[in-house]
């Protein structure tokens, strides 16, 4: 059970809106209450979701005043349309997205690692376009952190770069913080599975560099067709009791302070 209190504020580092609407009615996701406030990003990667997910968090904002959503836009490097960059940059130009991604790079199976050069192109683009506009940058990188430590020095450019559902370990995390580079790391249903590697992160890390998120409709657990946005709640009461091994007096309350400073941070631009 979530502990009592008079406010619960959930953060959603990382989910997709446009894509929920798959499973269920976006427009009805979030309860109207007086006790929970929800704050998230949503992504998208082509014109046509972006349109639509634009509509759709205008609907969502306007129905729940409870409900608070940033957008991002990115080429992501499953699907490495470099065709898009431009629309990209017409969107940062005109001050319509509070963020860049997903972008990165997705070397896990023998079909990514055939377009490797078209996500070194999408991913150089993206990264000179977040220095440039000042944004941040959600960052997919599966078995590929050795190209995100060959690229410390324009990372170091960038005011915030968040690592979504980050696969690495705590020597890993250590070692970008340790380039320069002003980074977050975000945690989901990974660690409701035993995920060794999150745990470890999520216990360990300084607290102002950590996030959660859902990713939703996406990373569900076993027998699960899909994830929910309101399963933020799940995400972080796994992690008070992650982080309760190394401080068994920490309180929910404290616990959504920090995290909601650190969204703030990141996607508000405050405290930059």
């Amino acid at each position: 059970m979530l502990e009592e209190k008079s406010l619960f504020t959930f953060c959603d580092a990382h989910f997709h809106l446009v894509q929920c609407s798959r499973f269920f009615d976006v427009h009805n996701i979030y309860p109207s209450s007086e006790n929970e406030s929800f704050f998230g990003c949503t992504c998208s990667h082509e014109r046509e979701e972006y349109f639509l997910h634009k509509e759709q968090s205008a609907v969502l904002s306007e129905k729940f005043k409870n409900v608070h959503l940033f957008t991002s836009f990115g080429i992501h490097p499953q699907l490495p349309l470099t065709e898009n960059a431009v629309f990209l940059e017409d969107l940062l130009r005109c001050g319509e997205i509070d963020a860049i991604g997903e972008a990165g790079f997705d070397l896990y199976t023998p079909e990514f690692k055939k377009t490797i050069l078209e996500q070194e192109g999408a991913w150089r683009t993206q990264v000179e376009l977040a220095a440039q506009y000042n944004k941040p940058i959600v960052v997919h990188c599966r078995k590929a952190l050795h190209l995100i430590f060959r690229d410390s020095a324009i990372l170091r450019k960038i005011c915030a770069v968040v690592f979504h559902s980050f696969c690495g370990g705590m020597h890993e995390a250590e070692g970008i913080l340790g380039k320069g580079i002003n980074a977050y790391f975000s945690f989901g249903k990974q660690i409701l599975n035993g995920n060794k590697k999150s745990i470890e992160c999520v216990r360990f890390l300084p607290p102002e560099r950590l996030l959660l998120e859902t990713d939703a409709p996406f990373q569900t657990l076993k027998n699960e067709n899909m994830t929910s946005p309101l399963e933020i709640r799940r995400v972080y009461q796994a992690a008070l009791e992650i982080r309760r091994r190394e401080n068994p007096l920490l309180s929910m309350d404290e616990l959504q302070r920090a995290l909601s400073c650190n969204f703030l941070r990141v996607f508000d631009m405050v405290e930059k």
